[in-house]
């Protein structure tokens, strides 16, 4: 997952230089996306990480431009997400997918299509599916995680009333966590979806 994150972060970057300079207007918006995540911390002989996979990551977003000739400016989100991933035993033969929920306050950069900030996640409990059954759990070790949050934006169609951009992003738990009392674990994740920005400023873009 770590070859697809950044393959895709250098295209955005890259892309994102190629494309306007003009920045967004004082703006409000919602975005939605899904998400693939995966433990990035070793585990115990006889147990390896898997992905897993949770839809989907909804928010509302807010964003104050710091410039008037690059695209650079600060976002702060609000969001419903999930932190997935797996665990599947040599031996038994069985995969635990785990799903921890959050309600997330995200400060983040904008700079020219690329974004870094951080994700402030209080746990809202979560479910664990194992064998084709779900069990809820009401919460988990950390009932505040943070994550560092890096990615980019891409404007797909622009108007007077607002722009429908393309979002990635991946994130990394810098709160780690002990589980089962026998290893960390540090869900990394890519998301990938939509978000809209609705101009706020008269004269549009």
């Amino acid at each position: 997952m770590k070859k697809i994150f950044f393959s895709l972060a250098i295209m955005l970057i890259v892309a994102s230089q190629s494309l306007s300079a003009n920045n967004y207007p004082f703006s409000v918006g919602a975005s939605i996306s899904g998400k693939m995540g995966i433990n990035a911390a070793a585990v115990p002989d006889g147990i390896q990480n898997a992905l897993s996979f949770a839809i989907p990551d909804v928010g509302i977003l807010g964003y104050l431009p710091m410039s008037d000739e690059s695209r650079t400016g600060l976002f702060v989100e609000l969001g419903y997400t999930n932190s997935p991933f797996g665990f599947k035993g040599y031996q038994e033969n069985i995969t635990w997918y785990y799903n921890q929920k959050f309600f997330t306050v995200s400060p983040y950069l904008l700079m020219s299509g690329f974004t870094v900030g951080l994700d402030f996640g209080f746990a809202l409990g979560g479910t664990v599916k194992i064998d084709g059954k779900t069990t809820k759990f009401d919460s988990w070790n950390n009932d505040l995680n943070v994550n560092l949050r890096v990615g980019g934006m891409i404007p797909i169609h622009t108007t007077s009333v607002g722009t429908l951009n393309f979002i990635i992003n991946g994130t990394y738990l810098l709160t780690g966590s002990d589980y089962s009392g026998n290893y960390t674990y540090n869900p990394s994740s890519l998301g990938i979806g939509f978000n809209y920005l609705f101009n706020l400023e008269r004269g549009g873009y």
